[in-house]
């Protein structure tokens, strides 16, 4: 089942819109609790020389986990329903 999900078409691309939306509105909510949404100070602390690349790495794996488990289970309940019909 896994591999026939993973496989689905249109499964990454999801992936990859989930990772990026979840990204953007995660930094969004970050930067209004955080910094009152000055942009100026929210960059300055996370592009700062000794966070940037745990920012970055962070902000990739949260994404990714997110829009594969929302996706997984998306694709996964589409197949299921479509071999039981």
């Amino acid at each position: 089942m896994f591999q026939k999900v993973i496989s689905a078409i249109g499964f990454w691309r999801s992936v990859i819109t989930l990772a990026i939306g979840f990204i953007v509105i995660y930094n969004l909510i970050d930067m209004w609790f955080g910094y009152d949404f000055d942009l100026s100070l929210f960059v300055e602390k996370r592009f700062s020389k000794d966070n940037l690349l745990r920012f970055f790495v962070a902000n990739i794996m949260s994404g990714f986990v997110y829009g594969f488990v929302v996706t997984f289970l998306k694709f996964r309940g589409k197949i299921k329903k479509n071999e039981s019909q």
